[in-house]
């Protein structure tokens, strides 16, 4: 089966060698008319399309995507924002004390950049996202717990001491984070994409198949201009009619 692109391009380049097979042809009835005592007072015949319209029936054989190949899928910045607030609302508290606050926030980071280069290794996002939850949740259970027995605040302190303070934060951070990871996009790959063109296989193929491809092309032909500089030389260029 051909490549679209191949097909689209066989089409337009037909087109091109019709006109020139009919310059050609109209330069040999010129020189036939030229040699005619009553023809030479004619104009020459000359055919030219301004405008050729294309209605194509075409059905798709196979079609690839491909994706983006720039894939951000999470931004950092925002997402580590996320992260934080969670750990707030799931706790229930306005602020972290400050030492608490730098701990947290950093090893967010640190989790965050291994989630994303998981994420761009196209890694399953809900297992790198379970991954990502359980370490800080896990974080905040063990190595937070010391400042949180140094806070004055029982409230906060007590805080390390639930037990199911660490399932609240993964299923919280589970739950808040997983609409911020963007899927990768994909796009179909039109230089790879292969399509039916013959009338006998068309008739075979259910007409909600069918794909039309309305082109118009518009005829912008080339001439020779030949330009004489101050010094006597000539140059010649194609530029268009």
């Amino acid at each position: 089966m051909p490549l679209l692109k191949d097909y689209l391009g066989s089409l337009i380049s037909g087109i091109n060698q019709a006109r020139a097979m009919a310059d050609i042809e109209s330069a040999r009835i010129a020189e036939a008319y030229a040699e005619n005592s009553i023809l030479k007072n004619f104009s020459v015949p000359r055919f030219k399309a301004s405008n050729i319209e294309l209605d194509i029936p075409i059905a798709i054989d196979e079609l690839d995507e491909i994706e983006e190949t720039n894939y951000q899928p999470i931004d950092n910045r925002s997402f580590n924002s996320y992260s934080y607030n969670v750990f707030k609302d799931i706790l229930k508290i306005t602020n972290f004390s400050r030492q608490e606050s730098e701990l947290l926030r950093k090893k967010i980071a640190i989790e965050t950049d291994l989630l994303e280069r998981n994420l761009k290794a196209k890694e399953d996002p809900q297992k790198s996202l379970n991954d990502y939850a359980s370490k800080l949740a896990k974080f905040f259970i063990s190595d937070m717990q010391k400042q949180g027995k140094k806070n004055k605040s029982t409230a906060i302190a007590n805080l390390y001491e639930d037990t199911k303070v660490e399932e609240k934060l993964i299923k919280g951070l589970q739950a808040k984070l997983i609409s911020k990871i963007r899927a990768p996009k994909r796009t179909i790959d039109m230089d790879n994409t292969k399509v039916l063109v013959q009338a006998h296989k068309l008739k075979e193929i259910p007409p909600e198949s069918i794909v039309r491809i309305k082109m118009t092309l518009v005829e912008e032909g080339m001439e020779w201009h030949t330009i004489e500089r101050d010094n006597g030389e000539i140059d010649q260029k194609l530029l268009p009619e």
